[in-house]
């Protein structure tokens, strides 16, 4: 189920939920294939993300590490 594999997903070193759905969003449009389900291309692309738990492999977003201004 995919709720085991988003679990799964936020067990790697960034348990930040947006940074999550910011990497699956880059992952999924970087291994989608046409004529395959968006689906599995979505459940591939966590599984990815939560085998790369401990590594430095993740896609982080550009504006991560930006100062928050008032």
């Amino acid at each position: 189920m995919r709720s085991d594999i988003v679990f799964d997903a936020l067990q790697t070193k960034n348990q930040n939920r947006f940074v999550l759905c910011h990497q699956a969003f880059k992952a999924i449009r970087l291994l989608h294939k046409n004529k395959t389900r968006i689906e599995d291309t979505a459940n591939d692309a966590l599984m990815r993300i939560a085998a790369t738990e401990g590594q430095d492999g993740l896609i982080e977003p550009e504006d991560a590490a930006a100062p928050v201004q008032p």
